[in-house]
Parts: C-alpha cells; sequence; structure tokens
C-alpha cells in the first residue's frame, strides 16, 4: 500500500506527533489562561474604578446614604447569585456559551450605568453587571480547572489573581485621570463606559479560541428554592445595615428575618437532597472541613479587603478632600505589591502550606492595626506618605492570601461535586460575605458624619469602619488556624 509522502516522517517518529499535540495543546491552553487572565482584568478594573467614582456619583445624582450603600453592595449580591447557577449549567453544557453570554451582560449594562438618569437607575445596572459578572467568573475558574493541574493550576490561579494586582494599579490611574480631566457629572459616566471596548476586545478573542464543549449526558438540578432562601437571607442583612429608612421594617426586623432564615435554608438543603437534587450546600462540600474552612477564610478575607477599600476612598477623597488622581497615585502601591507576590504564590502554597497562609493574615491584622493608628495620629502630609507604604504591604499579603487558599480550598473539593460547583460555591460565600461588609462598612463611616464634618469626625468614622475590617481579618486568622491544626492532626494519625 503506497504511502502519502506527506505523513511518513510522521510514521518515522511517532514521537514527534505526541510532541506536535502536547505542544498545540499547551498552546491553546496559555491563550484561554491569557483570556480569563485579561477577563479578571476587565471586571476587576471595574471595581477599583467605581470605587473612585462614588463621591462624584452621589453629588451627581443626589443619592442618599441609603442608596449609596445600596450601589456600592448590589454589584456582589448579583454576581453571588449568578455563581452557583453558572456553575452547574458550565459542568453541563459547557462553559463557552456561559462566558460570552455573560461578558455581553457585563459590557452592556455598562452602557446602562453610564447613561443612568438617576440612583435608582445605578443601582439596577450594577445589579445586572453583577450577574454578568458572575456568570463569567465561575467560566474562568471550571476552564482553569479543566485545563491545569497540581503545580500548573497553582501557576495558572496565581497568574489570574495577578489580574487583580494588575487592575488595581492601572485602575486608579486611568480613573483619576478621567476624573480630573472631565466635568464633575461626565467623569463618573465615562468610567462605567470604559468598560465596552475591554469587553468588546475579549468578546471577539473568547469567540474564536475558548474551546466549543459537548452537553454532557447528565440531569441538571438547580436549587432555585435554597438560592432564594440564600439570597434573602443576604438581602435582609444589607438592609439592616442601611443609614436612614429602610422601608416599613426596621433594622432589628431585618436582622430577625435573617436569622430565621437560616434554619429554614439548611432545612430545605437537606431535603432538596434527599429528593435526589443537587443543593447549593452539597453534602461533599459540606463534608469536607478543609473545604468549609477554606471558604470560610476566603469570605472573611475577601470582605475586608474590599470594604477597606471602599472606605478607604471615601475618606481620602471626601475627608482629606485630595483630588481622585492623587488617591489614584497613592493606591497603585496596593496593586503592585499584590501583583508582585500573586505571581509567585504558587511557590508560597507549595512550600509553606496553610501555617504559611495563617501567618500573613495576622501580619495584614498587623498592618491594618498601623494604618488605624496613621490616620488617628498623623497629621495629614504624614498620612499621605504613611498610606502608600502600608499599602505596599497589604498588597503583598493579599497576594499571598488569596489565590494560594483558593487552591488549597479546591483541592479538598471531591471531583464528584463538580468542578464548577465547588468554585461557584467558593466565590459566592466571597462575594455574598463582601456585600454585607462593604454595606456595613460604609454604614459604620457615613453614620457618623454629618454636613460639614470636620477632619476630626473622619478620622473617627474611618477608625470605626476599620474596626470591622479588623473583626472580618480576625475571624479568617481563625478559620485558617483551625485548619492548620486539623490538617496537622491528621497528618499525625496517618
Amino acid at each position: 500500500m503506497p504511502h502519502n509522502p506527506a505523513i511518513k516522517p510522521l510514521l518515522q517518529h511517532p514521537d514527534r506527533v505526541d510532541a506536535d499535540a502536547t505542544a498545540q495543546s499547551d498552546g491553546n491552553a496559555r491563550i484561554i489562561l491569557g483570556i480569563c487572565v485579561a477577563m479578571g482584568f476587565t471586571t476587576l478594573l471595574d471595581q477599583t474604578i467605581f470605587a473612585l467614582a462614588v463621591p462624584r456619583l452621589r453629588d451627581g445624582l443626589h443619592a442618599s446614604a441609603s442608596q449609596l450603600q445600596l450601589i456600592i453592595s448590589t454589584y456582589s449580591v448579583a454576581f453571588g447569585v449568578a455563581l452557583v447557577p453558572a456553575g452547574r449549567l458550565g459542568d453541563i453544557i459547557g462553559r463557552r456559551s456561559l462566558f460570552l453570554i455573560g461578558l455581553a451582560m457585563f459590557a452592556g449594562f455598562s452602557v446602562l450605568g453610564g447613561l443612568a438618569w438617576s440612583a435608582q437607575t445605578v443601582i439596577a445596572a450594577r445589579l445586572l453587571q453583577g450577574l454578568g459578572a458572575g456568570i463569567i467568573n465561575t467560566q474562568v475558574l471550571g476552564l482553569i480547572q479543566d485545563l491545569f493541574q497540581g503545580i500548573g493550576r497553582a501557576k495558572a490561579l496565581g497568574r489570574y489573581a495577578s489580574a487583580g494586582g494588575m487592575s488595581g494599579a492601572v485602575g486608579p490611574l486611568l480613573g483619576g485621570l478621567v476624573l480630573a480631566l472631565t466635568p464633575p457629572d461626565i467623569g463618573w459616566r465615562l468610567l462605567f463606559l470604559a468598560n465596552v471596548p475591554f469587553g468588546a476586545v475579549i468578546f471577539f478573542l473568547a469567540l474564536r479560541h475558548l474551546p466549543r464543549s459537548r452537553s454532557q449526558p447528565q440531569k441538571f438540578s438547580l436549587d432555585t428554592g435554597g438560592l432564594v432562601l440564600l439570597s434573602l437571607i443576604t438581602l435582609s442583612l444589607m438592609f439592616a445595615t442601611l443609614v436612614g429608612s429602610t422601608g416599613s421594617l426596621s433594622a432589628r426586623a431585618y436582622l430577625l428575618a435573617a436569622v430565621a432564615g437560616v434554619p429554614l435554608f439548611v432545612c430545605w438543603e437537606v431535603y432538596y437532597q434527599r429528593r435526589g437534587g443537587t443543593p447549593i450546600l452539597a453534602r461533599g462540600l459540606v463534608r469536607s472541613p478543609g473545604y468549609v474552612l477554606g471558604t470560610t477564610v476566603a469570605m472573611f478575607q475577601f470582605a475586608a479587603g474590599l470594604t477597606l477599600g471602599i472606605v478607604s476612598a471615601l475618606f481620602f477623597l471626601d475627608g482629606l478632600r485630595i483630588g481622585p488622581l492623587l488617591f489614584g497615585a497613592l493606591s497603585v502601591s496596593s496593586a503592585l505589591g499584590m501583583l508582585a507576590s500573586s505571581t509567585r504564590s504558587w511557590r508560597f502554597v507549595s512550600r509553606f502550606g496553610r501555617p504559611g497562609v495563617a501567618f500573613v493574615i495576622a501580619v495584614y491584622a498587623a498592618l491594618l492595626v498601623l494604618e488605624g493608628l496613621a490616620i488617628l495620629l498623623l497629621p495629614v502630609p504624614g498620612i499621605l506618605y504613611v498610606y502608600p507604604v502600608i499599602g505596599l504591604l497589604q498588597g503583598v499579603a493579599s497576594g499571598l492570601i488569596h489565590a494560594p487558599n483558593q487552591v488549597m480550598t479546591l483541592a479538598e473539593a471531591g471531583e464528584g461535586e463538580g468542578r464548577g460547583l465547588a468554585a461557584g460555591f467558593l466565590q459566592l460565600s466571597q462575594r455574598l460575605a463582601c456585600s454585607i461588609g462593604m454595606s456595613l462598612g460604609a454604614g459604620i463611616f457615613l453614620v457618623r458624619l454629618t454636613s460639614g464634618a470636620s477632619l476630626e469626625a473622619y478620622r473617627s468614622a474611618f477608625v470605626a469602619a476599620l474596626g470591622l475590617v479588623l473583626a472580618l481579618t480576625g475571624g479568617a486568622l481563625l478559620a485558617a488556624l483551625a485548619d492548620m491544626f486539623r490538617r496537622r492532626f491528621a497528618t499525625r494519625l496517618t
């Protein structure tokens, strides 16, 4: 039988086929990881820019304190609510279509935010943006878990986490420059619209390079009841934190509703699983102490970081009355620190594991105390000099906490529960905790201030809100220590 000369060399060297296939596969994985990092950069750029826009947006739309709290926190609620169903759908029907749908929502509703005519419109835009970002984020984490294993997965998650550092470096400077060069009521609108060109480029790349995956022959199970109950609990806690009027119910009534909803949620989850469904609190995840404790670390630490960011923006822009460009420049050091450490965090986690993460959380807590003392005691020039130095160290610490904790937490999740489901619940927990933390932190800060408040009042308000951030960090530390001792005990038993 004659041989095709085009394939004869490959027949003589079959190992070349494997090498070429491997190289092609590695190349595709790198392209897909680049798209994931770019998408993470875009959604996180939105958050870093948005913090700068809040005071101008409030003044331009005459938003009340409670509306401002909702504008700040609604995004994270919607983000979290989208994660579990999007993760489950991604496990079953594939990640490409959901990635593209989420990206279209995120970019499209950025336009609505940029054209908003009232505070209520901005709240709606942030809600829908958050849904889109949540759909995207779960697919990104699922793609990374599908394509990489072991140290390769840790490296990939570290690079994805570095997107936070990159966006943190670019966002404040870009946002500050736009706000400095445009009229007050135009600048914050342009910051919303900045998502659109980034989103369009990534949409084209994703459409071309993300793999098409066949639908899996699995029974689709979506825990709608559990998702609704968990969302209502979160919203009740959020409404309990709002400054001023919250409608017909008092803050205490909202708090009691949230507390009463917890056992109802747990009972529903047990019932739903007994019926054969896949609950949000999947049995395999709940029974994994490493996954539960790692998720607790992520919840508290993520909420602490974002709450600190929004309160810092309000303090510097409103209290110290510095320009947005100067505040952006002061904030860059934190992002650079996180970028530098997160790209090498895979080495950190492989060498130090959970004890290393617990130690870095303790260092982060000490830096918060140092920051509070600086804000309370130093004159304004001293604060401006010290803030970027402390921010740099906080950024380095954050980069050594988030990605390593995520790697260890997802490693504790059983494959039978679905990678997308495990990643989705981890992100859901983070985002819901973040929404409550940011709303409560902003409320603690704003309730202590009146029109024309003095610098001393702003100092006091910042330190009060910092107390919440420190408490959240303490919760993360306790969970990390519990997981560390659990691992040591398990090692001794074996």
